[in-house]
């Protein structure tokens, strides 16, 4: 069966339509920290969580949703962690991210988005902030809900 988009998916398609990469990975990052939560693979254990990464260790695997890890097999084990203590879990690592096998963040990008997060006021609301949004982008995420 076919998977219903969920508002991470819509927020990376309005992305993708956007002409200035910067911007694109601005709308990515933006809806990437509006997620309650961020799921890693882990290829550890119940005591020993260790996520999931490329070769390398330069991106780690996280997802939107646990549903897209428990998508990967039954023996697939889940590490959740509620944003912001992912982003420095991230940090931390010095990683950036491969978002549901289809978004590279660099670890260079996810650094100076969680610096201008922290800059200002470093909490999360329920929505998500997206840097340098003009009022036509504003509008268009005000009339459609998002």
């Amino acid at each position: 069966m076919a998977r219903l988009p969920d508002r991470f998916e819509l927020w990376v398609r309005k992305a993708r339509e956007c002409p200035d990469p910067a911007r694109q990975l601005d709308y990515v990052l933006g809806a990437l920290a509006g997620l309650p939560e961020w799921h890693f693979v882990n290829i550890g254990s119940g005591d020993s969580p260790l996520p999931g990464q490329t070769r390398g260790g330069e991106l780690l695997f996280v997802f939107s949703d646990a549903g897209r890890v428990e998508e990967l097999g039954p023996e697939v084990g889940i590490i959740s962690i509620p944003f912001p203590a992912a982003m420095t879990w991230c940090l931390e690592r010095g990683s950036g991210l491969l978002v549901n096998h289809e978004v590279v963040i660099s670890f260079e990008s996810l650094q100076a988005y969680d610096r201008e997060w922290h800059a200002r006021g470093g909490r999360q609301t329920s929505g998500f902030w997206i840097p340098h949004m003009t009022s036509e982008e504003e509008d268009f995420w005000q009339e459609n809900g998002l």
